[in-house]
């Protein structure tokens, strides 16, 4: 009877490619393999495997049962994450669009880059109203003076948001972005708390945003999805967009 040794394995590059090697190899197979079996198939030896066996089946991403080792229940959550992630925008399209018809504003998806520091629109439909707010996409945007920027920020952890303000540069885009730090702060928090984040004449003067997140089934933040529109006419109607845009977040956090 296969058993799985106690000795810790070893993560050098060869134990990456052994891993990588029996995760290809159990996804063939439908009924599992035994450990003769992957050693065989692998070439590797049993005692070898056993020691990275271990661990995978400990955290779930393999299985061990009847002698034989099959993919874990964590290997296909991981697979479900990777697919979701590459079909994001699509997945996401539809939302945008029932967005964009019931607000009659500019609509977008917003995600964040903390290397850069910046947030970006990765998928957006501009207003048919004559006068509207229009942003490009894919144009990297400051995170302190945006709705989508704050919202976003306020939900990385403690630690990433400590490091973000103590080396960004809050640059005045216009007189009403905010420039101090304990400010910026304190927003955070509020907007952590209430889930909501608004920017009227902070990067562009007369341009407003609202932003909310659209949230993953473990309850991380996925993006946010931003209703943009002029200055007056946002803040006319900043309470019905709040709550239609809260309904179709809503709506949106439920497929992922």
């Amino acid at each position: 009877m296969d058993e799985i040794a106690e000795s810790q394995p070893s993560m050098g590059p060869r134990s990456v490619t052994r891993i990588l090697g029996l995760f290809e190899t159990l996804s063939k197979s439908v009924d599992g393999l035994s450990l003769a079996e992957l050693s065989s198939t692998l070439e590797s030896p049993k005692s070898s495997l056993l020691t990275l066996l271990r661990p995978l089946v400990a955290e779930g991403y393999l299985s061990h049962g009847g002698n034989r080792y099959r993919l874990g229940p964590y290997i296909y959550r991981l697979a479900g994450d990777i697919l979701a992630t590459r079909n994001f925008p699509k997945l996401m399209r539809p939302f945008l669009e029932d967005l964009a018809v019931k607000s009659g504003e500019s609509v977008y998806l917003s995600v964040i880059d903390m290397d850069t520091q910046m947030v970006t629109h990765i998928d957006g439909i501009d207003s048919q109203n004559p006068v509207r707010y229009v942003s490009p996409l894919g144009a990297p945007r400051p995170l302190h003076c945006t709705a989508p920027g704050r919202l976003l920020l306020a939900f990385q952890d403690e630690r990433t948001q400590e490091t973000y303000l103590k080396t960004a540069k809050l640059k005045a885009m216009t007189w009403r972005t905010v420039t101090d730090k304990a400010t910026l702060k304190k927003q955070l928090k509020d907007i952590r708390e209430s889930g909501v984040s608004i920017s009227i004449s902070e990067l562009s003067e007369g341009a407003a945003g609202i932003a909310v997140p659209v949230y993953h089934t473990d309850g991380s933040v996925a993006a946010a999805l931003v209703i943009a529109a002029p200055a007056e006419r946002m803040q006319h109607k900043l309470n019905e967009l709040r709550e239609l845009l809260v309904s179709v977040a809503s709506e949106a956090s439920g497929i992922l």
